[in-house]
């Protein structure tokens, strides 16, 4: 998988690869949840997690993302 690289609020440069999700992948929600995980050692797994949770868990919110992206 290729490395994708983010700038958070704070000027933080994170670096990550693009997840394997169950769901409709959308970059920018991802990243906001990776965000919120960043203190943790696997911020990575933790970002997945809540995607996964908080997203593909979310029917309607999936298919807010697949409008958006059209």
């Amino acid at each position: 998988m290729g490395e994708e690289i983010f700038i958070n609020e704070q000027g933080l440069r994170i670096k990550y690869s693009k997840p394997f999700v169950s769901c409709f992948y959308d970059k920018e929600a991802y990243e906001g949840y990776l965000n919120t995980c960043l203190m943790l050692p696997n911020y990575e797994a933790c970002g997945q997690a809540k995607y996964e949770m908080h997203i593909c868990g979310d029917k309607k919110k999936v298919k807010q993302l697949e409008e958006k992206l059209k």
